[in-house]
């Protein structure tokens, strides 16, 4: 699997999620054990389409149940890695043929299975495509829409007074006047992980900032699930010296300020986990310090697009220039059950 899936992302528009440097370490650290089922597509003798769906019994309502399959992932308790820019590996341009065929496909290897869970999705043209072709038998639902948001780095000027240049007036004053208190104490730097271990260093750095936050709001935060940093260590070690892997730590003399793990793929960073100082002057912000840094110093490294993903924190909306909407879609067998448990629903919305 492993070079066949290496073989089609060279052919392929994918994100870092669907690549081999995130499948394989998920297979290996979480999925192996969930009996995860592979869906080949192909065209003659070259394969042109790639899945791994995952099995799941799921229980709606005390009454409605599901059998499941999940595309690349488990979303559920310490086995969720929470995947985002998900979807079929495809071969460039043979998207639509891709999952014009694996679902029907689906349907008719998975008799058993009555909801088909594809999260995450950057697009979803293809599989409401795949739908409308097998409307008698399936339905498409859109679950949830959420904005991913991020730097479009080649927008941006050079150095700190031009990319503030697009943050509102007041929010630009906060983090100038952050960065002149923190410079007051000693200068501000940011350095990045320039080995493995130097990597895991600042990894561990980083648990401590996040989980003392996170524990400070009565919440556990990421590291609370050890499979979940277990995966994390095992994706830093295979994927750093592929230039895949990019610890950044932010500090003065004084101390942290923050610590930043991103993937790097494709001149796209991907910001996936953060960890700031805590502090009681409300006028150090160390997280937008941090951010500004970092977008800074991958625009100077000639990355183009600089990603703090999907959510609504106000520091997104206010630090990047462009988004787009991933899309968590169910693509559901018509079949009472579920028309019961739609009729309830509507029942109840009516007596609210």
């Amino acid at each position: 699997l492993q070079e066949a899936w290496l073989e089609l992302q060279a052919r392929a528009d994918c994100s870092f999620f669907q690549s081999w440097s995130w499948i394989g370490t998920w297979l290996q650290q979480i999925a192996a054990e969930l009996s995860p089922q592979v869906v080949t597509v192909s065209q003659g003798a070259e394969i042109v389409g790639l899945g791994i769906f995952i099995s799941k019994k799921l229980k709606r309502h005390y009454l409605i149940n599901s059998q499941s399959l999940f595309l690349n992932e488990s979303p559920f308790n310490d086995k969720n890695m929470v995947i985002e820019y998900n979807g079929l590996l495809a071969a460039r341009g043979c998207e639509p043929v891709v999952y014009a065929q694996t679902l029907p496909f689906l349907l008719k290897s998975f008799p058993e299975v009555d909801e088909f869970f594809f999260g995450a999705l950057h697009s979803v043209n293809e599989l409401e495509a795949a739908v409308k072709s097998n409307q008698h038998a399936v339905e498409y639902i859109c679950q949830q829409e959420s904005i991913a948001r991020s730097v479009n780095l080649k927008k941006i000027g050079d150095n700190l007074d031009d990319y503030l240049t697009s943050i509102s007036k007041s929010r630009r004053t906060q983090i100038k006047r952050s960065l002149r208190l923190y410079d007051e104490i000693s200068q501000v730097k940011i350095n990045e992980a320039e080995t493995v271990e130097q990597a895991l260093q600042y990894f561990d750095g980083l648990k401590v900032l996040h989980t003392n936050r996170w524990q400070r709001s009565g919440r556990a935060g990421s590291f609370a699930n050890s499979n979940w940093e277990r995966f994390h260590r095992a994706l830093i070690s295979d994927c750093f010296n592929r230039g895949e892997i990019q610890l950044l730590k932010v500090d003065n003399r004084h101390g942290e300020i923050g610590y930043l793990y991103n993937f790097i793929w494709r001149k796209r960073v991907y910001v996936l986990q953060t960890g700031f100082a805590m502090t009681q002057d409300k006028r150090l912000m160390p997280g937008y310090v941090t951010h500004v840094l970092a977008i800074l110093h991958n625009k100077n490294k000639g990355f183009e697009v600089y990603d703090l993903m999907h959510g609504d924190d106000l520091y997104k909306k206010q630090l990047c220039n462009q988004e787009q909407v991933l899309y968590w879609a169910v693509i559901q067998r018509k079949r009472l059950k579920f028309a019961l448990e739609d009729a309830a629903r509507l029942l109840l919305r009516k007596f609210r």
